[in-house]
């Protein structure tokens, strides 16, 4: 007899034996079954309780002796409609857990990334970069340099680059400091741009697009550094606009 369908449906191959076994034999104490079976007596015992609580053998006491049985084959149509019933519960139980996996799951698959450009020509390549990964029409956030942003050198690379900002019709809201406020009106005033003044000691040279968060270095050899991370730009988008609450036009 082929009792494959009984392993494919759960059984194992040591409770095949013993059920065929316990069919032949009708009614049998412990060592008659490993006799005939070839199943070790350590074996045995646990099989059969295994078997017990599926509900394919029985048994009864005589004389202070077990003596197992076979249930009615019928009662494998029993055994899998009960394999169903569990199986409908763990769908429903996995469903329910779905939302939550796929959450998980999404997290860990967010990769950060960190790069870092040097020198003049990098940093160009990095505000570059903006216009190329924010969609035409949208709009990005600045907490804006200090001081320095009255250097002639730099004037010039914020023209040209607003110049190509403006092209691709990409908003900026820009948070300043009180202090810079004459040398910003002054200089640094684009189509496309809101600006806002803050008393707060806020972080300066920070671009919040998409989601990179990218950090402006000019001191020493120009140096931005930009971190590919939702997580991390969400966080500080909310904080920008948490800022431009209070800051003044």
């Amino acid at each position: 007899m082929n009792t494959e369908i009984l392993e494919q449906i759960g059984l194992s191959k040591n409770e095949i034996k013993i059920y065929f076994t316990l069919l032949e034999l009708e009614q049998s104490t412990a060592t008659p079954i490993v006799k005939k079976s070839g199943i070790p007596n350590s074996k045995v015992y646990p099989t059969i309780d295994k078997l017990i609580r599926r509900g394919l053998v029985s048994y009864v006491i005589k004389n202070n002796v077990k003596y197992f049985q076979a249930s009615d084959p019928k009662n494998l149509i029993e055994f899998l409609n009960n394999k169903e019933k569990l199986i409908a519960q763990q769908k429903g139980e996995i469903e329910k857990l779905i939302p939550e996996i796929e959450r998980k799951r999404k997290l860990a698959k967010e990769k950060q990334e960190a790069t870092i450009y040097e020198s003049i020509d990098g940093v160009k390549a990095a505000f570059n970069n903006i216009l190329n990964t924010i969609p035409q029409g949208q709009e990005y956030y600045v907490f804006t340099l200090g001081e320095e942003l009255g250097r002639e050198d730099l004037r010039r690379f914020f023209r040209d680059y607003h110049k190509k900002r403006i092209e691709k019709k990409i908003k900026v809201n820009l948070i300043a400091n009180e202090k810079i406020r004459e040398i910003f009106s002054k200089y640094h005033k684009y189509k496309g741009m809101i600006i806002r003044y803050s008393k707060q000691n806020l972080p300066t040279g920070i671009f919040i697009y998409e989601d990179c968060v990218m950090t402006v270095v000019w001191q020493g050899e120009p140096t931005a550094f930009v971190i590919k991370s939702k997580n991390n730009a969400d966080r500080y988008r909310d904080f920008f606009k948490e800022i431009w609450k209070t800051a003044k036009p």
